[in-house]
C-alpha cells in the first residue's frame, strides 16, 4: 500500500510518499524507476550512509541529461513519455539519445493514458519557460497529437504549427514583460495570472494553450483538446473567451472608450478578467496604452459578479418592493455597472440611483 504525508501548508509544506519496495532489495526498486535522476536513495536510519546511485543518476544530473532507467519504462507507464518532456523543459536538461529514440517508437502509447493524468503533466510543461521549445519537443516526439488531436494533411500535424508556436511564444513574452508593460499594476497582474482556474491549472499556462489553439477552427480544436485532457467547465469557459479575444477585439474610436465601454468589455466576457488583454496584445490587435487602460480598470474599478455591492439583494428588495427573480438580477446588474463606472460610490447614492432609475425606466422592470 502507498501513502502520502504532508507536513506544513502552502509553499512551506513538505510531502513524503511511502511505498513498498519493488523487488527483493532497494537496488531492485531503483531499477524500476523512470529516469536515472530519480533513481537515487539515502538510508533513513540514524547511521549516516552513502548515497545509493546504481544507475549513475548523479552523473546525469551533472551533465543535464534525462536518461531512462531501462528499455521497458514507457511500456510500464506511458505517462513517463510526457514526464520526460516535463523534466527536460523544467530543469533545462536534454533527453539522452537512446531514451529519445525509445520515446519516438513509443509515443503512440500515450493514447492509452487517462486524460486526467495527462492534464497534470501537460500544464506543468506549459508552465515552464520557453513554451516554443516545449511545443517543439512535444510535436517532434509525436506526443502532441495525443494531447491535442488535430487534422493531419499529408502527414503534417497542424500545417500552421510554426505560426501557432510563435503566437504562444509571443503570449509568453507579454506575460514575462508585465513589469515593463503594466508598471502600475504589475503585482496585481502577476498574482492574477498565477491563480489557479481549476485543479492547479494556472491562468498563465492556460493562456499559452489558448494562443496555440486560437485561429482557424479554434472552436473544434478547443473541444477536442478539452475532451482529451478532461478539462472542467471553468477551464473550458476561460479557454473559449481567451481564444475569442485572440482573434477579435472590439474596434472603437479612442474618443468613445469610456468607463462604460471598459466595464462592458469585462462583463460580456465573463469569466475572463485582466488576462484577456494578453493575447490581443501579443497579436497586436490592441496597443499597450489600451491594454493598460483595461487592466487598470479591472483591478481598480471593476465589480465582478461575486463582488459585494453597496446594497445587498435583500436591501434592494426592501427598497423597491420587488421579489427575488430575473427582475432583481437586472436591477443588481444596473447597480453593479453604476458602481464600476463611478456613478455611485456611497450607500445613499446607490439608494437614490436605484429609486430614480427604476422609477424612470421600464428597461429593468
Amino acid at each position: 500500500r502507498q501513502a502520502r504525508v504532508v507536513i506544513g501548508r502552502g509553499g512551506d509544506a513538505f510531502t513524503f510518499d511511502f511505498a513498498p519496495i519493488r523487488g527483493t532489495a532497494i537496488h531492485d526498486d531503483l531499477a524500476f524507476r523512470d529516469f536515472t535522476i530519480n533513481a537515487l536513495a539515502l538510508p533513513v536510519t540514524r547511521v549516516a550512509g552513502s548515497l545509493l546511485d546504481p544507475l549513475h543518476g548523479l552523473r546525469d544530473i551533472a551533465e543535464g541529461k534525462i536518461r531512462a532507467c531501462g528499455t521497458g519504462i514507457f511500456d510500464d507507464d506511458p505517462l513517463r513519455l510526457l514526464r520526460a518532456i516535463r523534466f527536460a523543459v523544467t530543469l533545462g536538461f536534454a533527453i539522452e539519445e537512446v531514451t529519445w529514440q525509445e520515446m519516438l517508437t513509443r509515443s503512440h502509447l500515450l493514447a492509452n493514458v487517462a486524460g486526467e493524468r495527462i492534464r497534470e503533466e501537460f500544464f506543468l510543461v506549459l508552465g515552464a519557460r520557453n513554451v516554443a521549445a516545449s511545443l517543439e519537443l512535444l510535436r517532434s516526439s509525436g506526443l502532441l497529437p495525443m494531447i491535442i488531436p488535430g487534422d493531419c494533411h499529408n502527414g503534417e500535424y497542424f500545417s500552421d504549427f510554426a505560426a501557432r508556436r510563435t503566437f504562444a511564444a509571443g503570449a509568453e513574452r507579454v506575460i514575462e514583460d508585465c513589469e515593463r508593460l503594466f508598471p502600475s499594476v504589475r503585482d496585481n497582474l502577476s498574482a492574477h495570472l498565477e491563480r489557479p482556474v481549476e485543479g492547479g491549472i494556472s491562468l498563465f499556462s492556460l493562456l499559452k494553450l489558448a494562443a496555440f489553439l486560437s485561429g482557424e477552427d479554434a472552436r473544434e480544436s478547443i473541444k477536442t483538446c478539452c475532451d482529451r485532457i478532461r478539462l472542467g467547465a471553468k477551464a473550458r469557459a476561460e479557454l473559449k473567451v481567451l481564444c475569442d479575444c485572440a482573434t477579435a477585439f472590439p474596434s472603437v474610436p479612442e474618443s468613445v472608450v469610456g468607463e462604460r465601454f471598459l466595464y462592458r468589455f469585462f462583463r460580456d466576457r465573463a469569466p475572463g478578467g485582466a488576462e484577456l488583454v494578453v493575447l490581443p496584445l501579443a497579436a497586436r490587435l490592441i496597443d499597450p496604452e489600451m491594454a493598460t487602460r483595461l487592466v487598470s480598470f479591472y483591478f481598480y474599478d471593476y465589480r465582478p459578479t461575486d463582488a459585494n455591492l453597496l446594497l445587498s439583494g435583500e436591501q434592494v428588495m426592501n427598497l423597491l418592493g420587488v421579489g427575488p427573480g430575473p427582475r432583481l438580477g437586472r436591477i443588481l446588474e444596473t447597480l453593479r455597472e453604476a458602481e464600476s463606472v463611478g456613478q455611485v460610490s456611497t450607500v445613499d447614492e446607490a439608494r437614490e440611483f436605484l429609486l430614480k432609475t427604476v422609477d424612470n425606466s421600464r428597461s429593468i422592470g
